[in-house]
């Protein structure tokens, strides 16, 4: 390294990224240790990672092999997802049915009191994030009767504070939008999911109009089902993208870096420990593994401590300059990897993108334009009350479009006076009521 300042820089990252993957590994050991209930796209991940790190562990740093499967894990978790994002959608179309279900009337507290008790809780945040924050979860919950027109309207008002600024902070948020509305399915969304995308079928052809209790409960029960399925999924793609981000970073930086000799051994050893443990079922090397597990007990704290000190600036520029170097490259990749964003590009090419100068009026209307093209069509072919609840998911992500609390109050109480269900009025305050519990501020 050209600066003496970059090269210890990356030596405490590559330490803490070596304690803390040795931490991860082991946590991975145990677990498949102790289950095969993996999907057969995570078993292609494991395999492909436990052979990565034989190929370390004999001298090699394999950081192409690494970029592919980082890249594989980011678009596995894409369509993962998507899938959460679809069965969200169902979930909260269900939750506003139920009451319709029950035999005893459903007890409808008047418009006015329920608005009441929602605006104070609205008011009563502590500051301005808060409130936002609490404005954005009482919108997702609201009973919506918009024309597309209507709707349309509010999202290009609220996306109107564009004017004037840069085009890929509006392009990230119609980006965050499309998600939302569901618009962004991933390719090969059936592959290794079958039995996901055989359930999302089901619920995409529900009877959502007049369901009987029969057809009700049994679009409940496959939500059900999707949960145990997609938190476990998703948990494996979190873990091993931790893991693959570590040891990234130990393969970007550990030829520049002095190690302790006693510490790397350590390291080494439980590497190829767990390694053997998972390869044959008659080892019987646990209690070593555990005993190595405790030599390293303050080790990430440490490390953490000695990467956290140095102050990382000017990443950016440099990464956009023409002459940067590979070592430019190689800090830029490692921030990245050690930071809190698991999932961040490591593509320069996506920094470098044009911004093509400050948004006219007019640009923003085209854009958002072309957005709400691409909703109508979608919505087409989709049931009115799913449509409903992809509403509510986007004018929970848009920008704050209220100016006043009266705004507010008018926004809520016209929500609730032009649902004529009761019983999804029922259950939409009851939702809320449940967000206000869970806040111990229920008024």
């Amino acid at each position: 390294m050209a600066n003496r300042n970059e090269k210890r820089m990356m030596s405490a990252a590559c330490k803490y990224a070596y304690s803390r993957f040795a931490l991860n590994y082991y946590m991975l050991y145990e677990e498949l240790s102790e289950t095969l209930e993996y999907s057969e796209k995570q078993k292609g991940f494991h395999k492909a990672f436990f052979e990565l790190v034989k190929q370390f562990l004999g001298g090699e740093y394999p950081v192409e092999k690494l970029d592919l499967l980082r890249r594989q894990i980011i678009s596995e978790t894409e369509i993962i997802s998507y899938y959460v994002d679809y069965f969200e959608t169902f979930e909260s179309v269900l939750n506003r049915m139920e009451l319709r279900f029950l035999t005893d009337p459903v007890t409808v507290i008047p418009d006015n009191g329920m608005v009441n008790r929602i605006m104070q809780y609205i008011v009563s945040a502590k500051d301005s994030p808060e409130q936002n924050e609490r404005i954005r979860q009482i919108l997702e919950q609201l009973p919506i009767r918009y024309t597309k027109g209507k709707f349309f309207s509010i999202v290009s008002h609220a996306l109107s504070v564009y004017e004037g600024t840069g085009r890929q902070s509006l392009e990230q948020l119609l980006d965050l939008i499309r998600a939302e509305a569901l618009l962004k399915e991933p390719a090969d969304i059936k592959e290794g999911h079958e039995k996901l995308y055989h359930i999302l079928e089901t619920l995409k052809n529900g009877n959502y109009k007049d369901p009987k209790l029969e057809e009700f409960k049994t679009m409940q029960d496959s939500l059900v089902l999707t949960e145990e399925i997609l938190s476990k999924e998703t948990s494996d793609c979190m873990m091993m993208m931790d893991l693959v981000n570590d040891f990234y970073v130990i393969c970007l930086t550990r030829r520049d870096t002095l190690m302790d000799h006693q510490e790397e051994v350590l390291f080494h050893t439980l590497f190829q420990k767990g390694m053997e443990g998972l390869e044959h079922q008659d080892f019987a090397g646990e209690d070593e593994l555990e005993s190595l597990l405790v030599r390293m007990e303050g080790m990430q704290e440490y490390y953490y401590e000695q990467w956290a000190k140095y102050e990382l600036t000017d990443l950016e520029s440099k990464i956009k300059d023409s002459n940067r170097t590979e070592e430019d490259l190689a800090i830029w990749k490692v921030d990245r990897l050690l930071s809190t964003s698991s999932f961040m590009s490591l593509d320069p090419e996506d920094e470098l993108c044009e911004d093509d100068g400050l948004l006219s009026r007019k640009a923003v209307e085209e854009l958002c334009s072309k957005l709400f093209d691409e909703l109508e069509a979608s919505w087409n072919a989709m049931p009115k009350r799913v449509v409903r609840a992809v509403m509510s998911r986007i004018l929970a992500n848009i920008p704050m479009f209220f100016q006043t609390s009266d705004e507010i109050r008018e926004f809520i109480q016209n929500s609730f006076s032009s649902c004529a269900d009761l019983s999804e009025k029922a259950a939409c305050f009851s939702l809320i009521d449940t967000i206000m519990e869970s806040d111990h501020v229920l008024v």
